[in-house]
């Protein structure tokens, strides 16, 4: 019988070279791993005196990359058990072509040396087994084996694992298997469980668990399965009032069957006395694995005096499911009988969170939801706090799990919302009311629109246009010149359906009439397409012109939403003009989203307290000016005789980060999609020093924006930003290639972060992961980014899994820009 089950060092190399051949690898494994196994499994023989199959699969798993573990694991048991449930049908295909041999090309001159060395220690090893103690062994097995199932050896057996333990410890008699469970008995005193003592009591070792064991339960249950009487034992415990010490008794008692009922009992009744709160009883159950007798009222006190609502709801919600008990609607009961006498008033988040179908819930909902509303009443502007708790009962009827108790909540919105409109104070507040509760979801009632706007002196027609508007009602605001920008565009968004080109050039035909700039600049948000083709036909390049002139009122996120969207259908004169708006706008939104959300942070090469003379290539954006005019003067020179070295430069660190964004501009990336990622591109190279951002769109091709060493013209990015289009299909690799050599090639910041924007429709997928894993083994930080409602869920795992990254889903757009500056945040 041979010592080592396969000789380790072909082993090793077998077993790496299966690694590095297959297909699901995630990281490819060093070739280190091949000296590393073998020198494991020589240190496991010489601690244990054996090596088994289980220690070779072992090795292999732990020496692995944890993501390549479960793979390394399989190949491992394939290698050593190579006929085990082998697949037919793949040996039929492959017989003849025969096993490819276990290749070490892979390992350097050096590498092949130690493992020599390896296996002539290996060899010395099986040459110096001793045949005789192995045969000696096997004997023993035999006997064991007809005497497994007789005691004392079937308890002596309860302290190995497997029989391989007794080859590891030579074991070659019964007397020194005895022995030896007694010795692994001796070791395990004082954290012993109900099966250890049962075996030591079939040992005839309760004598020595009694003499060294400093745990009373240990003691008392070996004590009791010698069947002597524990009658003093359990009165001492008793009377001690050690809560924990008695459960452990009860279980260990129990368990191990040494006591008799009438005792059992006995404790269970003192048990009951000392249970006083919550804690003490799930404790309890879970150790008896039933629930034991107390007092309701004792221990609900307690607990409620004790403990928050949300520990003692979730304590009682799991005795309940667990345990059969009813303490959730006692609980509740309890702090509702309680009222105000009682310290814990529970918020509407934490009752929601601990839903109940029950009326002491209801009341309880109730009353939060009162509480908050006297909090409002004493609030400066009540219309905002009522909005606010609209919006949250909103979003706590949508959370909560329990349907009643949703309904419950459903059930106070309409109040809410009435209490909302009641609570504005002028005209504009109850707008703004409106017009928020509607784009939440929530439809005021018209009677109650009506009753507030009457009460506030509101003309009829604006009551009119809150509670239904119509397009009359538009057209004779504009020809009034009533109203400003988002009024109209208000109306104009609830109304879209009903205008069409033609009503659209009725409405434009009043703008022009009256000089209504605001509402030439609504319609053209609307549909920028419609609304300068109707400028065209009414008023031609002066309409035009003038039309243009007005998109710059609004938002400039819309004004690029119809620019991507329409751009191509838009006559060529007027597309110029529009898309230097759009640009001004883009520009402007970008570095307003930098300031909002990016902030500041010790970025790229940093400025330091240490100044030098400027030499080519260097930042001019590190130049102090102070030094360098301090310099200038001292020396006295005139101006036509200052060369490159009078200007003094700060030296810089190294910096913090550095990050490569690569954008999908796929066929499916139009209009809102584009429009946001060309103002979180303008955020980034706005809000990022040169040395730390590298960013990309890619579709089939890849559209270098900004490489990390060069620093970024806004005006120029814009202008690309504005003529990029969505097309062709989605191949990364070239992508993730070119943002690897930003990284290696172009920073040597600390922290490395790459984000990947897309719907994970990916034609070149496997070519995509070797670079993943190249991206792992560099320590780049990387996060997978895809819309929530559109992407291939098992490519996007499988990337994050082989890079060793993160997946965030984004549901709306508009959040796109703030996804990217919070991670960006998050990360450095």
């Amino acid at each position: 019988m041979p010592v080592f089950p396969e000789d380790p060092c072909e082993f090793a190399v077998e077993f790496i070279r299966r690694m590095r051949n297959h297909p699901d690898i995630v990281q490819i494994p060093s070739s280190r791993q091949v000296l590393s196994i073998p020198r494991l499994i020589l240190s496991r023989y010489y601690r244990k005196g054996s090596v088994t199959p289980n220690d070779y699969i072992e090795i292999s798993k732990v020496t692995s990359f944890p993501d390549n573990q479960e793979l390394a694991n399989d190949l491992a048991f394939e290698i050593l058990f190579p006929n085990y449930k082998k697949d037919i049908i793949s040996d039929f295909f492959e017989d003849g072509m025969g096993e490819s041999e276990a290749d070490d090309d892979f390992l350097s001159s050096s590498e092949k040396d130690q493992l020599d060395e390896m296996q002539d220690l290996i060899d010395d090893i099986e040459m110096s087994v001793d045949t005789d103690k192995i045969q000696e062994m096997e004997q023993f097995l035999d006997d064991l084996n007809k005497k497994r199932n007789e005691e004392p050896y079937n308890s002596a057996m309860h302290f190995f694992n497997d029989d391989s333990e007794l080859f590891k410890e030579q074991i070659s008699s019964l007397e020194d298997l005895m022995e030896e469970a007694k010795n692994r008995l001796k070791e395990k005193i004082n954290s012993l469980d109900p099966e250890d003592l049962k075996a030591a009591s079939n040992m005839g070792l309760n004598d020595m668990i009694e003499q060294f064991s400093k745990r009373d339960w240990e003691k008392m249950a070996s004590k009791a399965l010698k069947n002597q009487d524990i009658s003093e034992d359990l009165q001492k415990l008793m009377e001690k009032g050690n809560f924990e010490d008695l459960i452990q008794s009860m279980k260990f008692l129990k368990d191990t069957n040494a006591l008799q009922k009438d005792q059992l009992q006995k404790m269970k009744q003192n048990l009951e006395n000392q249970i006083s709160n919550l804690d003490q009883l799930f404790n309890a159950a879970k150790n008896l694995g039933e629930s034991p007798k107390f007092n309701k009222d004792k221990v609900l006190g307690n607990s409620l005096k004790k403990s928050s609502f949300e520990h003692n709801f979730s304590l009682a919600n799991t005795l309940d499911q667990y345990y059969g008990t009813n303490l959730r609607e006692e609980l509740l009961d309890k702090i509702n009988q309680m009222g105000k006498n009682s310290k814990m008033d529970p918020s509407l988040e934490n009752l929601t969170k601990n839903a109940l179908a029950n009326k002491s819930w209801n009341s309880l909902f109730n009353q939060a939801l009162k509480n908050a509303m006297k909090e409002i009443e004493g609030q400066r502007r009540k219309v905002e706090g009522y909005k606010s708790l609209s919006h949250q009962l909103q979003q706590l009827m949508n959370s909560c799990q329990n349907m009643h108790c949703s309904q419950k909540i459903s059930q106070k919105i309409p109040e809410m919302v009435k209490k909302t409109l009641e609570a504005s104070e002028n005209s504009s507040q109850l707008r703004e009311a409106v017009e928020f509760l509607r784009k939440i979801g929530l439809e005021p009632e018209s009677n109650d629109i009506k009753k507030t706007g009457k009460k506030l002196n509101m003309p009829e027609e604006e009551i009119f246009e809150l509670i239904e508007p119509n397009y009359q009602l538009l057209k004779k605001l504009i020809e009034k010149n009533k109203g400003n920008f988002e009024r109209i565009q208000n109306l104009i968004e609830r109304l879209k359906e009903e205008i069409n080109f033609d009503r659209m050039k009725e409405l434009l035909n009043s703008a022009f009439a009256s000089d209504n700039r605001d509402a030439m600049g609504a319609l053209g948000h609307h549909d920028l397409s419609q609304a300068i083709k109707g400028a065209q036909q009414m008023e031609g390049q002066e309409g035009v012109d003038k039309l243009v002139a007005c998109l710059s009122a609004g938002s400039g996120e819309n004004l690029l939403k119809q620019w991507f969207i329409h751009r191509k259908s838009l006559p060529e004169q007027a597309k110029e003009k529009v898309k230097e708006l759009a640009k001004k706008m883009l520009i402007e939104l970008g570095i307003y989203y930098s300031r909002a959300r990016l902030g500041s942070a010790t970025t790229g090469p940093i400025p330091v307290n240490i100044v030098r003379p400027y030499t080519v290539g260097d930042d001019i954006d590190n130049i102090d000016l102070e030094e360098t005019i301090f310099n200038i003067l001292e020396k006295g020179k005139k101006l036509s005789h200052i060369g490159y070295d009078d200007f003094y430069v700060y030296e810089t660190a190294k910096g913090l980060r550095s990050a490569c964004i690569e954008l999908d501009i796929s066929g499916s990336m139009t209009g809102e999609k584009l429009s946001y990622m060309s103002i979180c591109t303008t955020m980034l190279c706005y809000g990022m020093r040169k040395d730390e951002l590298g960013l990309c769109f890619f579709e089939s091709d890849t559209h270098i924006l900004k490489e990390m060493d060069k620093k970024a013209n806004l005006e120029e990015l814009a202008d690309e930003l504005l003529t990029i289009e969505a097309r062709g299909g989605t191949r990364i690799q070239k992508a993730l290639e070119w943002a690897r050599r930003q990284f290696k090639e172009k920073t040597d910041s600390r922290e490395k972060l790459n984000i990947l924007f897309t719907d994970a429709e990916i034609y070149d997928l496997e070519n995509a992961l070797e670079e993943l894993r190249i991206f792992r083994s560099m320590g780049v930080d990387f996060i997978l980014v895809c819309p929530e409602t559109a992407f291939n869920l098992e490519e996007a795992k499988k990337m994050v899994k082989v890079a060793g990254g993160e997946l965030l889903t984004i549901e709306n757009w508009e959040e796109f820009p703030n996804l990217i500056s919070d991670i960006i945040r998050a990360r450095f």
